[in-house]
This record gives C-alpha cells, structure tokens and sequence, in this order.
C-alpha cells in the first residue's frame, strides 16, 4: 500500500469560482411557525450551540433525505435543506465560521440521466438553494466525504471512480485530496484512504488506510498535506476502524470500531451498495481511544450501535455522536452519555457548532 505519493492535480474539474453552477432545488416548505421543538431533557448538562445532521423522513411513502438543525438552548429544529426520494445526502462539513456547508450529495435522477455523487455548497440558512462546487471529471467519479479545516483555508475529499473498479475488487480505490478554499483546484494527497479528519490547528490529518481487494484498514496520521504518513499502531486491535478524529489536544485519536471479540463478514448490501462507505459503520460498534503514537486502546462506551460519527462541542469539553437511534452525547471520556436526539433516520454525519 502506497500513502505517499506525488501531488496531482485532479484532471478537468471546474471550480465554482470559474464557471457557472448548476442549481440544486430546495424542497423545504418548513416555515419559521412551523419549526417542531423537541424537549429539553440535557439542560443540566449546560449544552450550547447548534448541531447540523441530515436525516431521512418518510414524505408521503417515501425517503426524503434532509439537513435539519438542532438548537441546544431552545430544542428548536430548522431544515437547511430537503430533497424529494431518489436523492441521497452522504456527508457534510460546516465553515468554520458556521455560514456555509458542504455535502456530498446524490441528486433526484432524471429520465436519461446520470447523477453521480458531487460536493454541493450551500449558506447555513433555512431554504437555501445548493450550487455544485465542482463539476467531476466523469459522470463515474464520486465525492463521497468533505472536511472543512479548522483555519478554513483547505476542503478535503474523498474520491473514488466506480468505472475503474476490477470485477474482483470488493471495495473502492479511495484516494483522498485537498483543494483550496476557495478557488483551488483538488490536488490528490493520499491514495488507499478514507475518513479523513483534520486537528484542530489545522496541522496534521488523520485517516483510514483502506487494502481495496483484503479490506484490511489501518489508522495513519500525516502533516496536512499528507506528507510524512505514519500509521497508529493499536496493540491487539482488529483492523475495523472508523470515523476517528483528533481530541482537542491533539494528543490522542477517538474512532469508532466493533467489539474486540467480533468478526466482521461483508454481507449482501456491502456487496451490492455503489458507496461504501465503511465497515463498522454498519456494525455494532462503540467508541475507542488511543494515543497519537499507538499502543493500548481504551474503550470509553458500551452502545453497540452503529453509524457512530462525533462531533466535539466548541468549548471542547462534549462530543456529540450519531448513533442507530439518533444523536448522543457525552464527555470526552466517555462518562455521562445521554440521549439528546431519538431519530433513526439520522444518518452520515453531524456538526457541532457555536
């Protein structure tokens, strides 16, 4: 597996800054009035600030992905952005300045056509209207994760092209790239990975290594630019990992992977599914811990759930996470969990923001 390898830029894409940008209709009809409000049961916690997901809602018999809006001093819920079914929301970032997001997103197809997944930008504002933020290469290029770095100055990316998948390779050939915001163009960083995050003085990015024919994962540590890759050795630990991301200090990395005792076997959706994202994103899992120099891993819940992503609260001292029943918190070290969100259609990633 080869992680360092020479820059390059991606070939033909269009920045938004350089051309015109296709449209993406708004379904949401959700008026200010109208804003469900779920009870405040965390107010002894002293939680602040807003948390942004996508979640899917059944719309008249059918899914209807959206980005919705969890304010934690009110309860109140707003919808950024809905889409009608045959359209898929797989990632999102915010700006550091929360007034802009990024999702990785799957249009409505139409008759004739050929939607691929693509990186849409769009302001943190109730009924905004989405602008693809680059045009593809190929209609069979996928952008399927976005990070935004802390200082806002890089977007990261994970690609991957369906078309130039082998028969007999199970899983995609992820390759990670970095484009600067805004007006950049991608330039890939690393190859054979996934999950990138990045710390939170914008200097060193953590990932998954993925083998796309074994599905074998490793978790690496590199400068921002993805130089210098070096891999976190966890004693004794299977290689199903997912989602981490750094602590506030830096010091350690938090991921999220199945029980020690569990083995994982690829079932039919892992087979047949264009995206795949993860392993034990689909797998009862809990969160981890371990140093950003390796060694023994500390397990910090006991969930078993699956779609575990995390968010760090602005004053660092929570960690919002996605769960199978919907949206979690807890302290750093895993003490005081408690649900603050039941929704099982909660699904990619959320945001935790001031």
């Amino acid at each position: 597996m080869e992680v360092d390898q020479p820059s390059s830029a991606t070939p033909n894409s269009e920045v938004l800054s350089a051309v015109p940008t296709s449209l993406i209709p708004n379904t949401n009809k959700t008026t200010p009035s109208a804003r469900p409000t779920v009870p405040i049961t965390w107010s002894d916690l002293h939680l602040s600030g807003k948390l942004v997901y996508s979640t899917v809602t059944a719309d008249g018999g059918n899914s209807a992905p959206k980005i919705q809006m969890l304010d934690l001093g009110t309860g109140e819920i707003t919808t950024i952005f809905g889409s009608t079914d045959n359209a898929w929301i797989y990632y999102l970032t915010v700006s550091p300045d929360a007034t802009r997001l990024v999702m990785s997103y799957t249009p409505p197809s139409q008759p004739g056509s050929n939607s691929g997944t693509s990186l849409y930008i769009l302001p943190l504002e109730e009924a905004a209207t989405p602008q693809i933020l680059f045009t593809p290469p190929t209609p069979s290029d996928r952008y399927i994760q976005v990070e935004w770095s802390p200082d806002g100055k890089y977007l990261y990316m994970v690609h991957y092209n369906h078309a130039d998948q082998p028969a007999n390779q199970p899983y995609p050939d992820y390759k990670i790239s970095r484009m600067a915001y805004s007006g950049g163009q991608p330039v890939k960083i690393l190859d054979h990975a996934f999950w990138p995050r990045v710390s939170a003085d914008s200097s060193k990015l953590v990932y998954v290594a993925l083998d796309p024919v074994t599905g074998a994962n490793q978790l690496f540590v590199a400068n921002a630019d993805g130089s210098n890759p070096q891999e976190i050795l966890l004693t004794g630990f299977p290689q199903i990992i997912d989602a981490p991301i750094f602590s506030p200090d830096g010091a350690s990395i938090l991921f999220s992977a199945p029980n020690l005792k569990q083995a994982y076997q690829r079932n039919w959706l892992d087979r047949l599914t264009g995206v795949q994202i993860v392993r034990a994103h689909n797998v009862p899992s809990d969160w981890w811990s371990v140093s950003v120099s390796g060694g023994t891993v500390t397990r910090l819940t006991q969930i078993q759930s699956i779609k575990l992503f995390a968010s760090i609260s602005p004053d660092e001292k929570h960690l919002a996470s996605l769960s199978g029943e919907g949206i979690l918190v807890m302290e750093l070290d895993g003490s005081n969990l408690r649900q603050l969100l039941l929704d099982p259609g909660v699904s990619s990633v959320l945001r935790w923001i001031p």
